[in-house]
């Protein structure tokens, strides 16, 4: 038997070498394995976990490298290549202002459309995204939401539903804001002088540990349909709704629950297929 015979065998029978996975041994793993096949084979429920006393925190703490966003300064916007991407192909949109519920909308369109304006532009076979100067829209979004002049706040959206079909809602109220200039702090581990970025959240973020459980559920239910019922566009011309407030509350519960029963309609039909 040559040495490197010798080395194989004793690289898979010593257990020291065997690497963790998810802070688990391989051999904590297979336990957990056994006790959950036990269960499953004795039809022992799971215990129940009751999220009412949870509190959900805000999603602007965490990175939102896919996550659609707008950056809105003084004179001009630009929307975030995740944006940009949702609408693969779509050069053109209208973007709308709710200034009661203080949100942006950003819904396609076509070029020829009044209030339109272009976020993106193909280069080498290539969607990119554009910096819109609009210093009249965007100060007046300054104003409606008492923001630093000096400063550039970056709004975070989702996509939903609208009477115009799809569209990426923002949420102005959540906006981060980012200083200026960028902060000089002394680096411990290479002894240098480096440059970081300040970001400064809205108070009633940063003061709180998030939403309460049912509170982030019945945003959920909320969102997966948005009225354009008061927005207005870069104009500052009302946006005619086809569908009111509660219609629309009523399409985005139903949703929900279509959803829902889906969801369910799967995993009983997974288990059928185990059962059986």
């Amino acid at each position: 038997m040559d040495n490197n015979q010798i080395s194989l065998i004793g690289s898979t029978e010593n257990p020291v070498v065997k690497e963790k996975s998810d802070g688990y041994s391989v051999k904590e793993q297979e336990l957990i394995r056994q006790l959950v096949q036990a269960r499953l084979g004795k039809k022992t429920p799971l215990e129940f976990e009751s999220l009412i006393d949870y509190n959900v925190p805000d999603p602007v703490y965490f990175p939102h490298l896919k996550k659609p966003f707008v950056t809105i300064r003084a004179n001009n916007l630009t929307f975030s290549m995740s944006s940009i991407h949702l609408f693969e192909g779509v050069q053109h949109i209208v973007p709308m202002t709710n200034y009661s519920s203080k949100r942006m909308v950003a819904a396609p369109c076509a070029e020829v459309e009044r209030s339109s304006l272009v976020w993106a532009r193909k280069s080498k076979g290539k969607w990119a995204n554009r910096t819109v100067t609009c210093p009249e829209y965007t100060q007046s979004i300054f104003r409606l939401m008492d923001w630093n002049d000096s400063c550039r706040y970056r709004a975070y959206g989702i996509l939903s539903d609208s009477e115009r079909g799809l569209v990426i809602v923002y949420d102005l109220i959540s906006a981060v804001m980012y200083a200026p200039l960028p902060e000089e702090y002394f680096d411990k581990r290479s002894g240098k002088m480096k440059k970081r970025t300040i970001k400064y959240y809205p108070d009633e973020i940063r003061m709180s540990l998030g939403r309460s459980y049912s509170d982030y559920e019945a945003i959920q239910r909320q969102s997966n349909f948005e009225s354009l019922s008061g927005y207005t566009d870069t104009s500052g011309t009302l946006i005619p709704s086809t569908i009111s407030e509660e219609a629309a509350a009523s399409i985005s519960a139903r949703e929900q629950e279509r959803r829902r029963e889906e969801i369910l309609d799967t995993l009983m039909g997974k288990g059928a297929e185990e059962d059986g």
